[in-house]
C-alpha cells in the first residue's frame, strides 16, 4: 500500500484490496518487478511476512505496523492474491502497511544481504553504501517513467550533521536538496533556492513513572506542565518554523486521525496554578526557592537528544520556567544512541524532551502501554488504564471514524494524567536548488525527483 497526500491509502504493489477489519485480500500488480527483473508474486510478499513473524528476527514491524505476531497469510500465485488474516480486528492495518517495505529477488531470499545491497521495486538501485557517510544509487533501467526528462542517472544521499555545512554544499552546487530548519534558510532562499516545510512528527515531553522517580507523582507532572508556555518552547525548538503549541503526540502529516480536540485536556500554562498544585500536594518552598517535601528537593534531570536542532535552547527555556515554580532541573544532553537507550530500554531519565516522527498513534502503544523492559519498550513505566482501554477500542474499531474517536480519547487520557505532553509539531524544511521533488510526511518521493538546468 501507499498513502496519499490527504492521508488515504492508495495502490502500491497491490492494485486493489478488500478488508473487513481482520481479513485483507490484496490483488498484486501483475507487471510489478524487482530491480533484478524477477516478478513480484504473492509468494515473494509471503517471504517478507514470514521473516517479520519469526520472533528471532525481532522485527520492528511488530508493534509499529502490525499489532502482534498473531496473524496468518496465504499466497496464491495463480490468482495473484495475498491474503492476510489477523486474530483480532485492527482498523489501522491498511495505512500501517504503507510503512512495511517489501524485499524481493535476492533480498527476499537473504534479508541479511540488505545491509549492503538493495533489492526492491523502486526506480533506483543501491550502488555503494558507506555507513554514516553516503549512499549512491543509480537509475534502474526499464522502470516506468525513468526515461522522462530530468530523471537523474544517479542519486547520492550524503549524511551531513551540520545544517550550515549542508547550506554551503547547496550554495556551491555540490548537492541539490537538504533539510535546513535553522537560520541558514535565509541565505539559501536569497540565492534562489526554494523551500517547503512539512510536518513530519512532533516534539513532546515525557515523564518517567518509575517508582522512586520524582515524576511518578502526578501532581509534579501536572505542575511542570502548567509551568510551561508551550507555544514559546515550540517557537524555540522548531527555530521559528512552527511556533504554535502542539496538540497531538502523533502530529506527522498527513494524520490518520485528527485528535486536536484532546488538547483541551492539557494542563494550561499558569505559573501560579503550578505552585498551588505543588503546595496542595504537600510541597513547600525553601529559602533557596526550591520546593521540598519529606526532606527531598523537587530536583530532576531534564534530558534531550543532541540530534534534535533547537532542543538545547528549548531545554534552557524549560529549565528556567521550572525554576520559577521551585523545581530544579539539571539539563542533560544525550547523544542520539544514548538517548534512544534511555527512552526505549533503560528508562534512565526523569523528564525527557523528545522528537518523534511517528506517523500513527498506534506506533506509540509499546512505549506508553506495553510491558516494561526487558519484555517491552515501556521504559517510562506508564500505567494508564484509561489510555490502554481507549487504545484497545481504537485498534478493534470497525471503521476509521470510530477508531479516531477512541484514539482521541486515548490522547486525552495521556494529557489528563500528564504522561506525555505535546510541545510542538516537528518541521522538516526541505530546501531545493536546481531540482524539484515532492515529499510525503517529509520524505522524498523517489519518482518525483527531477534535475533542472543550473540558474
Amino acid at each position: 500500500m501507499t498513502r496519499k497526500e490527504d492521508g488515504s491509502v492508495g495502490p502500491g504493489l497491490a492494485t486493489k484490496w478488500d478488508f473487513d477489519g481482520t481479513k485483507a485480500v490484496f490483488t498484486l500488480d501483475p507487471n510489478a518487478t524487482c530491480s533484478d527483473g524477477s516478478k513480484i508474486t504473492p509468494s515473494v510478499i509471503a517471504k517478507n511476512f514470514t521473516w517479520v513473524k519469526d520472533p528471532k528476527n525481532t522485527s520492528t514491524v511488530i508493534g509499529a505496523v502490525l499489532p502482534n505476531r498473531d496473524f496468518t497469510f496465504v499466497a496464491d500465485d495463480a490468482a495473484g492474491t495475498f491474503t492476510l488474516t489477523l486474530d483480532s480486528p485492527f482498523s489501522n492495518l491498511l495505512p500501517s502497511l504503507s510503512f512495511m517495505h517489501q524485499a524481493c529477488g535476492a533480498g527476499g531470499e537473504n534479508p541479511a544481504g540488505l545491509t549492503t545491497t538493495s533489492s526492491g521495486s523502486g526506480p533506483f538501485v543501491l550502488k555503494t553504501a558507506t555507513p554514516n557517510s553516503e549512499y549512491v544509487m543509480t537509475k534502474r533501467p526499464g522502470f516506468p517513467g525513468n526515461d522522462a526528462p530530468g530523471v537523474p542517472d544517479q542519486v547520492v544521499m550524503k549524511i551531513v550533521d551540520s545544517e550550515s555545512t549542508a547550506a554551503n554544499l547547496l550554495l556551491s552546487g555540490a548537492i541539490n536538496a537538504a533539510v535546513v530548519n535553522g537560520q541558514d534558510r535565509a541565505r539559501l532562499t536569497a540565492a534562489g533556492a526554494t523551500e517547503k516545510t512539512y510536518v513530519s512528527g512532533g516534539v513532546v515531553i515525557s515523564f518517567n513513572h518509575q517508582e522512586g522517580r520524582i515524576t511518578a507523582d502526578k501532581a509534579v507532572r501536572v505542575a511542570l506542565t502548567q509551568a510551561l508556555e508551550r507555544g514559546a518552547v515550540a517557537k524555540v525548538v522548531t527555530q521559528g518554523l512552527l511556533p504554535e503549541a502542539g496538540t497531538s503526540v502523533s502530529a506527522a502529516q498527513p494524520q490518520i486521525c485528527d485528535d486536536a480536540s484532546a488538547a483541551s485536556a492539557i494542563p494550561a500554562f499558569d505559573a501560579s496554578a503550578a505552585e498551588s498544585t505543588l503546595t496542595g500536594d504537600g510541597w513547600t518552598k525553601g529559602g533557596d526557592g526550591i520546593m521540598t517535601k519529606g526532606g527531598k528537593q523537587l530536583a530532576f534531570q531534564l534530558g534531550y537528544s543532541t540530534a534534535t536542532p533547537g532542543a538545547a535552547a528549548a531545554a534552557e527555556l524549560m529549565a528556567d520556567a521550572f525554576g520559577k515554580i521551585g523545581a530544579k532541573a539539571t539539563i542533560s544532553p544525550f547523544a542520539q544512541a544514548d538517548y534512544t537507550q534511555r527512552v526505549f530500554t533503560t528508562g534512565d531519565y526523569d523528564v525527557m524532551l523528545q522528537q518523534f516522527s511517528n506517523p500513527f498513534p498506534s506506533t506509540l502503544i509499546g512505549l506508553l502501554a506495553g510491558p516494561f523492559p526487558p519484555d517491552g519498550t515501556n521504559a517510562g513505566h506508564v500505567a494508564n488504564k484509561t489510555y490502554a482501554d481507549a487504545v484497545a477500542a481504537a485498534r478493534t474499531a470497525s471503521t476509521q471514524d470510530a477508531a479516531c474517536q477512541s484514539w482521541t480519547a486515548a490522547s486525552k487520557a495521556l494529557f489528563e494524567e500528564a504522561d506525555m505532553i505535546p510541545i510542538a509539531s516537528w518541521p522538516t524544511n526541505w530546501v531545493v536548488k536546481n531540482a524539484v521533488m515532492d515529499t510525503l510526511g517529509g520524505r522524498p518521493i523517489a519518482e518525483s525527483v527531477r534535475l533542472l538546468q543550473p540558474r
